[in-house]
């Protein structure tokens, strides 16, 4: 079959204790400090093999995530940018929907011509901590496009635990083609859900929502909030493209940060004078950028208000700790998308006729164009890329 694949040298810093099982698997844990001088290529990669309990997907379209960009990228010594779980040579893309080819023989709940899209994160269901049901944290995590072959292919297998149906999908929105859509969406989607809801427990209908970054997963972050009952929306992007995305999402209010800047004015301040004093009681922080971000919500927390840490990156963020404590305000991290019925819930709203993100796709691209649609997200200014197959 056709597949995008990441290759690259295993080639570990002097200074990183690298373990004989990293040596042996060349899984490493932490990637970044393991896999040099990446590459992407479409190259005929070997079918999946279809296990007993396995459901083997056609895929017709995968999203392209910060993570595909960040594996490809490299720092000024030639290693990937992206710090974790990796293998190579890995067929990368995790964000997908297909149709069912094939079943294995103890597959119970699909058939073949069944439109699915499937979990990214594999939990084993057998660690201390999937016990507990914490299962964006298990212990031997399986990671799709990182270390199993993943979804910008014409094939993968997923074991089916991880698989769900959307052929409702197809009778609301119209078409196959529509449905494999906006059923690619529904993991980046699940990350704001998680982190909103099942993380940080929501907020009451009427609260004000502040969302720092527009892009896929802010913008989901946008559009669920809308949906749950915010009165008031507002969110910071410095990009033209995303800030009309996320006012088309449900932002009442979109704010450049840069813009702010040269008037003297600030986020915060923003954020302070829509709500006239009062703060606002969900912070959604989806840019990564944690120390230019945090000193602005701790600036303009609510009473009782929630922050939830949706962006990623590594190293310390000073904090003001005194401010959760004289506002009762609270801090969430939050990791992943599975578990707590969050693909089931998301493709419920989908079916409602209420809930439709493919507004953020704003670009597609054909397989073989699959590492120009990675590289693409470089500039960081639109919306979801959409590879198609």
């Amino acid at each position: 079959m056709k597949a995008l694949v990441l290759d690259g040298e295993f080639d570990p810093r002097p200074d990183y204790p690298v373990s004989e099982v990293e040596k042996k698997t060349h899984i490493a844990r932490r990637g970044s400090n393991v896999w040099r001088h990446t590459r992407l290529e479409v190259r005929e990669a070997p079918d999946p093999e279809v296990g007993l309990e396995d459901v083997l997907i056609q895929i017709h379209a995968c999203g392209v995530c910060g993570s595909d960009l960040h594996l490809a990228e490299m720092d000024e010594d030639g290693y990937q940018i992206y710090p974790s779980w990796t293998r190579r040579p890995v067929i990368i893309g995790h964000e997908f929907a297909g149709k069912v080819a094939a079943v294995g023989s103890q597959v119970t709940d699909f058939k073949v011509g069944d439109l699915v899209t499937a979990e990214q994160l594999h939990w084993c269901g057998k660690c201390a901590i999937c016990r507990k049901g914490l299962y964006n944290h298990c212990r031997n995590m399986g990671r799709l496009g990182f270390v199993t072959n993943g979804a910008f292919a014409e094939y993968v297998a997923v074991n089916e635990r991880y698989v769900w149906n959307v052929n409702q999908l197809r009778d609301v929105l119209g078409s196959e083609d529509a449905a494999y859509e906006a059923a690619a969406v529904i993991e980046p989607t699940g990350i704001a859900y998680n982190g909103i809801f099942s993380r940080a427990g929501g907020f009451m209908p009427g609260a004000t929502v502040v969302v720092y970054g527009a892009g896929p997963i802010g913008l989901a972050s946008i559009a669920l909030a809308r949906l749950a009952g915010a009165s008031q929306i507002i969110a910071f992007e410095i990009a033209p493209a995303r800030q009309a995305l996320a006012r088309e999402l449900g932002a009442d209010v979109v704010r450049n940060p840069e813009e702010l800047a040269k008037q003297g004015n600030s986020p915060h301040q923003v954020v302070m004078d829509l709500t006239e004093g009062s703060g606002a009681d969900m912070h959604v922080e989806c840019t990564g950028l944690p120390t230019i971000i945090l000193p602005e919500i701790e600036q303009s927390l609510a009473v009782n208000s929630k922050v939830v840490n949706l962006g990623r990156r590594a190293g310390a963020t000073p904090s003001a700790l005194s401010i959760y404590q004289d506002t009762g305000s609270q801090s969430f991290g939050s990791l992943g998308h599975t578990g707590y019925g969050t693909f089931g819930n998301i493709i419920k709203l989908m079916a409602s006729g209420r809930f439709d993100l493919r507004k953020m796709i704003t670009a597609r691209y054909a397989l073989d164009r699959g590492a120009d649609a990675i590289t693409s997200l470089s500039n960081r200014e639109g919306g979801k890329v959409m590879v198609k197959m």
